[in-house]
């Protein structure tokens, strides 16, 4: 009887520690929350967070890395420069919830297949980063951003399983491409874009690179299997008001440039033909935005720390040069000037517009070309003037 009473014990017991551990799996979650793009200029390309669940702990809280100073004194020097100082910090779940809710911003969740021992771990290593508060990063758009610091985080926990099953894995879109449809319902801030971006961003990349965008990585998690076994193992919308939905495929509003351009080209046009200090005007003004553009671009290249920036053809399009128009020079100097600078944008431009050769700029020669061409045909027009005079 003893024995047998010891034996039911002993069962009883073992039982008790497994539920205990079931529930223990059970209490500690580790979610992958995505947040959908937003109306202001930083979240138009969405947002993520790690959201860590442990009630025993009073552990129920958000952890992400895409918070900046703006109100901090140099903020936008810096930012001009290519000094971009984020950190992470935490945020009680509902409380962020709620903010992304009066947002009007999606709200997505994945649960991952991690064990407690990992989400204690991956807790830890989260309260490291963003302890002592705050700890700043060199953010990079595209490589170290809220949603990379996350990959790595997760990537970590697993051993490199992560980072072993996207490396080789192609992307669906590269840097341009991603950036061209999250931002094509903000014509101006895609041209703005568009327009500093140089051929960094043109490669290919792996899916593992690609996860720079949020909703990118909550796709790709959902494609990973480590020994047979899904990293995601529940998956749920928690809000969908659907007011931001970027298009799946890259486009570029290039009708309203196009029509932007041809407008412009007209005013250059019909202004010089009306003749007169107020007449050539705009021309005047087409001539020194070609120049500082092109200077604006040239500094980003030379003067700054934007990676993505460096290499630009736009300069074949855009540059300094084209503030010679302005200085009154007559016969064989000015017209040399006009053909060096017809001779520029023809290359330029069969250079841009040639599919996958250097750098796609097809958007940008539908805005640039009719007015640079107007441009020149006043100034060749003003030649021919000056010759016969």
């Amino acid at each position: 009887m003893v024995r047998l009473a010891q034996r039911a014990w002993l069962r009883g017991l073992a039982i008790l520690l497994v539920l205990a551990a079931v529930d223990e799996a059970r209490s500690q979650e580790a979610w992958l929350v995505t947040y959908g793009p937003g109306a202001e200029v930083w979240e138009l390309f969405g947002h993520n967070a790690l959201w860590l669940r442990d009630p025993e702990r009073g552990l129920d809280h958000t952890f992400s890395f895409g918070y900046f100073e703006i109100d901090r004194p140099g903020f936008h020097l810096d930012f001009a420069r290519g000094i971009m100082l984020y950190y992470g910090a935490a945020s009680p779940a509902e409380r962020e919830f709620a903010f992304y809710r009066a947002r009007e911003r999606s709200i997505g969740v994945q649960r991952l297949a991690l064990s407690p021992a990992q989400v204690r771990r991956l807790h830890g290593l989260i309260d490291e980063a963003i302890h002592p508060h705050p700890q700043y990063y060199a953010y990079d758009y595209f490589r170290a951003n809220c949603s990379t610091w996350l990959r790595d985080l997760i990537d970590t926990v697993v051993d490199g399983q992560l980072y072993r099953a996207l490396a080789d894995e192609p992307a669906r879109l590269n840097f341009r491409d991603h950036t061209r449809r999250m931002t094509v319902d903000r014509p101006w801030i895609h041209t703005g874009i568009m327009l500093l971006m140089g051929p960094g961003i043109d490669a290919r990349i792996s899916a593992w690179d690609e996860t720079f965008l949020p909703a990118a990585l909550a796709d790709w998690l959902d494609t990973v299997e480590f020994d047979g076994e899904p990293l995601v193992v529940e998956r749920r919308v928690l809000h969908d008001p659907r007011v931001f939905q970027p298009p799946e495929q890259p486009r570029g509003p290039w009708p309203l440039l196009l029509a932007v351009g041809l407008l412009a080209a007209l005013v250059i046009v019909a202004g010089a033909w009306r003749g007169g200090t107020w007449g050539l005007l705009p021309w005047r003004l087409g001539v020194g935005l070609a120049g500082a553009a092109g200077a604006i671009v040239l500094g980003m290249w030379v003067f700054t720390g934007h990676r993505d920036t460096w290499q630009n053809l736009t300069l074949l399009l855009l540059h300094p040069l084209w503030w010679l128009l302005l200085a009154p020079l007559s016969g064989w100097p000015g017209r040399a000037v006009v053909a060096g600078l017809s001779g520029g944008l023809a290359i330029g431009s069969l250079i841009l517009a040639w599919p996958g050769l250097l750098q796609d700029r097809l958007d940008l020669l539908a805005l640039l070309l009719p007015p640079l061409l107007a441009v020149l045909a006043v100034a060749l027009y003003r030649q021919m003037g000056r010759a016969g005079n």
